[in-house]
């Protein structure tokens, strides 16, 4: 088969990867789906706190379903085929569909990491990361939407990347693939400092306990997954394009952008479920569970004459540090501690103020409450407080 007025198109008919796409690109955004499902079950329905990092992952969800229906498409119209095997009702159609996945998932990978972002600065313990974690979330925003209109804009008739009768007239290939490998790389960077080089100190300064320390680390960490997709795709990027046999090319492209994308979905959903598997490990091998005195009902009381709570008794020596710490009045610890019955706190001073870090035994571990308070001691005449509302 020959392309209009030009040299006949690539054909291997034997060859065709679009149930390799198909398959590998639903699993994992199914996977990605069951667990943004939990996430939204907890935050709703268990702590009932939702906050921003929520409504960016369901941002991300909504984008991650549209491209997949896109993905599908176009593999009906030739995707994962060689060009001179698609006839030609469909390469039209095909090529518009495989174009128009490509800002739905570039938008989508950094909608994500602003959810991770917005997770993270609501157990930001320090000003200093929640400069760094705004600072990172805005300059992915800014250079995303930049992104976007490279993609809109590399050639002066966009129809021209899927309408072989327009006349081309678009950026060299050399400078396209340019952009491409700068944003690989940038999503690589993004993804090590939101899985590693900022959770894993910020979280190792918190006061919890090391069992909630550790399984956040490791839930934040699955990020680097995203990391390895970026990596594979970077080796796709190296031949794209070479013969014109844009579907075909672009076949292990498509399978790690979605794979990348839904990975950073999962491993910033995984954070939320720790209250899932408390109650699942609890009622199979009794996990969670002590003895430790609590009262019935919600395990806290109110304090008279105020609005803040005090924690549960966790026997003599906790029940006179609970009553020696000051009462912590914020709007969005509240409604977390009405998920659960058991709750430990930690103190760690920052300048003359403690953070109050009260981790759920039965609820979420990554939206713990992180409040400042006056504490006494040296800054026990001081007036007033300042609270961080989550």
């Amino acid at each position: 088969m020959s392309s209009p007025g030009g040299p006949p198109l690539p054909s291997h008919p034997d060859e065709d990867a679009g149930p390799r796409i198909l398959g590998a690109t639903l699993a994992i955004t199914s996977l990605a789906l069951i667990t943004y499902i939990a996430r939204m079950c907890v935050r709703l329905v268990v702590v009932r706190n939702a906050g921003l990092d929520d409504y960016f992952m369901t941002f991300a969800m909504a984008l991650v379903l549209a491209g997949e229906g896109v993905v599908w498409g176009s593999i009906t119209h030739g995707a994962g085929k060689h060009l001179g095997d698609i006839p030609l009702s469909d390469l039209s159609m095909g090529l518009k569909l495989n174009f128009i996945s490509q800002p739905i998932y570039l938008i989508a990978i950094c909608v994500v990491k602003l959810a991770v972002g917005a997770m993270l600065l609501r157990i930001a313990n320090t000003p200093v990361y929640k400069r760094l974690i705004i600072s990172i979330m805005t300059f992915m925003t800014v250079y995303t939407i930049a992104c976007f209109f490279t993609v809109i804009f590399q050639c002066t008739d966009i129809r021209t990347l899927w309408d072989p009768t327009v006349a081309p007239n678009c950026w060299p290939q050399s400078t396209l693939k340019g952009l491409s490998y700068t944003n690989v790389a940038l999503n690589i960077l993004t993804d090590l400092l939101f899985a590693v080089f900022i959770p894993a100190p910020m979280l190792w300064n918190l006061n919890v306990n090391t069992r909630t320390r550790i399984s956040l680390l490791f839930s934040l960490g699955l990020g680097c997954f995203a990391c390895a997709a970026a990596f594979i795709k970077i080796g796709s990027l190296v031949n794209y394009g070479k013969e014109g046999d844009w579907l075909w090319d672009s076949r292990d492209i498509t399978i790690w952008t979605v794979v990348e994308c839904n990975t950073g979905i999962i491993a910033g959903n995984l954070p939320t479920l720790r209250p899932i598997f408390k109650r699942i490990l609890g009622s199979t091998l009794g996990y969670g569970s002590r003895s430790n005195g609590v009262s019935g009902g919600s395990g806290y009381q109110r304090q008279k004459g105020g609005g803040g709570r005090t924690m549960p008794s966790v026997g003599t020596s906790s029940r006179r540090d609970a009553a020696s710490k000051p009462a912590v009045d914020d709007t969005s610890s509240e409604r977390a501690f009405n998920a659960g019955s058991e709750y430990e706190m930690g103190d760690r001073k920052h300048d003359g103020l403690t953070t109050v870090v009260f981790a759920d035994a039965d609820a979420l571990s990554s939206d713990e409450a992180v409040n400042r308070a006056r504490v006494g001691g040296r800054d026990g005449n001081r007036a007033g407080g300042r609270a961080r509302n989550n």
